[in-house]
């Protein structure tokens, strides 16, 4: 027979390992709450998923602001040049424009060639008003003018006409030739008003309108360095700007303390680039930009310690920090409501389970819903109300066969296996194995759809085995793939009636007393079913550990109570057969149990 050459097949193997723990994780982890368990297991998931995302967030939050504030520093010193050579070009544009009117030209010519107090007094005065004009003009400190001539009287009337030929007319004479007669900016120092300064000088020849060969002298505009200050009004509170000369005098800071606070050496101006960046000096790191001011010969340099990017940084990703924290509460908060509203159920079924093994047959008042779980809770309560129903049928009438009845289906609960199945739940969710747990409640579901089947006892052999499948789904699952199920069964049988529950327990019978028992606990569980002639035979072949002679009839489920006795006299009476039931064990090969039954499509029609 094709079940016996399986079982020949089978007998070669070999499996080793064992049957997985109850509780994967030891101690008093175990002993928690499902509910603690998954809140503890999702929150660390969300956690981690949470912490990773804040790391590359934070991180891009950093890159970004570093980004900005350089971009915001190069816009600055930008804005900041373009402002301090607009202020010098307005003085070269403005004096350029003085030296070419006639009128001011003229003047000055008649105070060359005048004599006396009297004459350079008219001739200054009429000068003094185009000279104003320079005044309004532009926000230098004093103007100049280094004439050819003698003018022992002009210098004590206007204060702005000196003799060229002075000693420091003569040195200015000598510095114009030497650049070619072409405006100079120069740097020094100058007395006014009783206080020393530094001053920003720009020198423009002074050209003879009637004969461009000569020069009547030459113009002096003075700048004082903290004129050029008021270009600073932009800078940040811990950014330094300042200028200093190509000599490298100090002329103006944006801030005294921050610039004797940061102190730039001379290693870190001469790193400082046109173009600006981060660079490395004195052991430090700095965000610095150097560049000149037009064509004045003064440099602008702008410094900021690197650490001040951090700091505007953590005052930023302060409120980064707390919109995370935020997040994170919340998330728990809704992880556990989750977990609770998972558990919740799955414990109060279990508990209720539990009490049917002490004979308290009570029903759920949770809400059934649509889910795996509320269908397993809908077909609780309809068992239970089943089973009051009939009690109080049995009382009422006191018939033999209503108590059959209510016994077959306090069997077809099997509070032992379902509280099992529930155990192994309950385990799979302390380990997150969320897929497992949904197929599981699934089969689980089925399986007492079909243990029920609107109280009928009689099935066909199809959704007998539909009904093994469900099971072997649970064990499948129960022991990690331990066992494997085979399943062969011509599909022209499977129309045929069979008293329900007739091969559940002869694979329960298979599992506990074949294979377990086996030192690898490994093995395989082929479900035959074919026909010869007018008759049916179905089997369960496994290759266990074999019984002795005599084992047989020892062999029991121990959930349901179904023997192999028990479901030889159900088949007996309902096909009216004889000797329905023969078995095959070798101890060590296997064991086969054959069932042999008569062709039913109708109750009480054989064909």
């Amino acid at each position: 027979m094709k079940d016996i050459s399986f079982r020949n097949r089978l007998s070669g193997w070999k499996w080793s390992g064992s049957i997985p723990r109850k509780h994967f994780f030891p101690g008093k982890f175990s002993d928690l709450s499902l509910t603690i368990k998954m809140f503890l297991l999702f929150s660390c998931a969300c956690l981690a998923a949470m912490g990773a995302a804040f790391a590359v967030s934070y991180r891009q939050l950093y890159a970004s602001t570093e980004i900005n504030q350089e971009f915001l520093a190069r816009q600055r010193f930008e804005q900041t040049r373009s402002m301090l050579e607009e202020r010098l070009e307005r003085v070269e544009s403005i004096t350029r424009m003085a030296i070419g009117n006639e009128n001011l030209n003229y003047y000055l010519k008649n105070l060359m060639e005048s004599k006396g107090f009297s004459q350079q007094y008219v001739q200054l005065q009429s000068a003094w008003d185009w000279i104003e004009n320079i005044y309004y003009g532009t926000d230098y400190d004093s103007c100049l003018f280094y004439l050819d001539g003698d003018y022992p009287f002009a210098d004590s009337i206007s204060g702005y006409v000196r003799d060229w030929d002075s000693e420091r007319g003569q040195e200015i004479h000598a510095l114009m030739e030497k650049n070619g007669y072409r405006p100079v900016w120069l740097t020094g120092e100058m007395e006014k008003n009783g206080e020393n300064g530094q001053y920003l000088i720009f020198i423009r020849p002074v050209t003879n309108l009637e004969d461009f060969s000569k020069n009547l002298g030459s113009m002096h505009v003075y700048i004082h360095a903290d004129k050029l200050k008021e270009s600073f009004l932009n800078t940040p509170q811990k950014e330094v700007y300042y200028i200093k000369s190509a000599q490298g005098e100090l002329m103006t800071v944006s801030d005294r303390a921050l610039y004797e606070k940061i102190a730039p050496s001379d290693e870190l101006e001469n790193a400082c680039l046109k173009e600006g960046g981060k660079v490395r000096a004195d052991g430090r790191e700095y965000y610095a930009r150097r560049d000149e001011i037009g064509d004045s010969g003064l440099i602008l340099f702008a410094v900021m310690p690197s650490d001040t990017v951090e700091g505007i940084f953590w005052e930023t990703g302060m409120w980064t920090v707390i919109f995370f924290a935020a997040v994170c509460a919340a998330l728990l908060a809704a992880v556990w409501l989750i977990a609770r509203s998972v558990c919740a159920r799955i414990l109060q079924l279990s508990t209720t389970v539990a009490k049917v093994r002490e004979g308290k047959l009570e029903t759920l008042d949770e809400k059934e819903g649509q889910d795996e779980v509320g269908q397993l809770i809908g077909n609780y309560n309809y068992m239970i109300r089943r089973i009051r129903m009939l009690l109080e049928e049995q009382y009422r009438l006191g018939q033999e066969k209503k108590g059959a009845e209510l016994m077959a289906l306090q069997s077809q609960i099997n509070p032992h296996f379902l509280y099992n199945t529930l155990d192994m739940i309950n385990w799979m969710a302390s380990r997150n194995e969320m897929d497992n747990i949904r197929e599981t409640v699934l089969s689980l579901a089925r399986y007492y759809k079909l243990i029920l089947n609107k109280g009928q006892d009689i099935i066909t052999i199809g959704l007998e085995i539909e009904l093994c499948e469900a099971y072997i789904a649970i064990q499948q699952k129960r022991f990690r793939g331990k066992i494997l199920f085979e399943i062969d069964v011509d599909d022209q049988i499977r129309r045929f009636l069979i008293p329900k529950i007739t091969l559940q327990p002869l694979i329960e019978n298979a599992i506990v007393h074949g294979i377990m028992e086996k030192s690898s606990g490994r093995g395989t569980i082929l479900i035959s079913g074919w026909e010869e002639d007018d008759e049916i035979f179905l089997s369960v072949t496994d290759d266990g550990v074999g019984m002795a002679t005599g084992q047989e009839n020892e062999r029991k489920h121990k959930g349901s109570k179904y023997g192999i006795s028990n479901i030889e006299t159900r088949l007996t009476l309902f096909y009216n057969m004889d000797k329905c039931i023969t078995y095959e064990s070798t101890q060590g090969v296997g064991t086969c149990v054959s069932i042999r039954i008569g062709k039913k499509t109708g109750e009480g029609e054989t064909q």
